[in-house]
């Protein structure tokens, strides 16, 4: 029973780490280093361009730190927001509730989730990182 239970959660968490490479590699090379500097350079510039790239990549929470990994030229902090906002909020769970609450709520619930975890992640990682 161990067995098949370590062989089903390695296939399974192995699948989204090979998306979250995909998604890492695809950005590294199709975003010029000109156009990330410009987001990096700033602290406050850098933490909401990661938010943002966490709602778009939309990658499963098991592949967020391997795509945070990668993206090197950012800092710390912002990493961490990246990692954080992710499974918060992302593109499918928007359409989800969308779909299930309607559009108004979802564009008011991902706003607010979103500030929430920008916040929290940014005041807890700015004292601790």
């Amino acid at each position: 029973e161990f067995r098949l239970g370590f062989q089903h959660d390695f296939l399974h968490a192995g699948g989204f780490l090979v998306l979250g490479a995909m998604a890492a590699a695809t950005f590294n090379v199709a975003v010029p280093r000109s156009v990330l500097d410009v987001f990096s350079g700033s602290p406050w510039l850098s933490v909401l361009f990661m938010a943002g790239l966490a709602v778009l990549l939309a990658v499963c929470s098991e592949a967020d730190a391997f795509v945070a990994a990668s993206l090197t030229g950012f800092s710390p902090l912002a990493r961490l927001v990246f990692m954080v906002v992710g499974p918060m909020v992302d593109l499918k769970l928007i359409a989800l509730q969308a779909g299930t609450f309607g559009r108004a709520f979802a564009v008011r619930f991902s706003a607010a989730t979103m500030v929430v975890a920008v916040l929290c992640s940014a005041l807890i990682g700015g004292a601790l990182l």
